[in-house]
C-alpha cells in the first residue's frame, strides 16, 4: 500500500509541474498558428473554435454574430489549410498541434 501512494504523490507532482510548461507551449504552437492564418476571419473562426469546440457550423455561425458566408469562407480555409477537421457529426474542431 505504501508503495502505491508514493507513486500517486510522484505523478501529481510530475503532473503539477508540468501541466504549466505544456500549457505554455501548446498556446505559443497556437499563436503561432494563429500568425500564419490569411484574413481576420479566418483568425476569429480559428479562435473562437480554440475556446469551444467542437461547434457546429450554427454554433461558430451564431457564436460569432458574422455573416453565414463569412463563416463558410473561413471554415473551408481552416480545412484546406489543415487547421480544422470536421467530424462525422458535422462538427468542427481545431486540428491536434503535433
Amino acid at each position: 500500500m505504501g508503495y502505491e501512494g508514493e507513486w500517486e504523490e510522484f505523478v501529481e507532482r510530475l503532473v503539477r509541474d508540468l501541466a504549466p510548461a505544456l500549457r505554455r507551449r501548446l498556446y505559443m504552437a497556437q499563436l503561432e498558428r494563429l500568425r500564419g492564418l490569411g484574413p481576420p476571419s479566418d483568425k476569429l473562426v480559428y479562435l473562437y473554435l480554440v475556446v469551444a469546440e467542437p461547434q457546429p457550423f450554427v454554433g461558430v455561425w451564431r457564436g460569432l454574430g458574422i455573416g453565414v458566408k463569412t463563416v463558410d469562407r473561413a471554415l473551408r480555409r481552416l480545412r484546406e489549410g489543415g487547421y480544422v477537421v470536421q467530424d462525422g457529426a458535422y462538427l468542427y474542431w481545431v486540428k491536434g498541434i503535433g
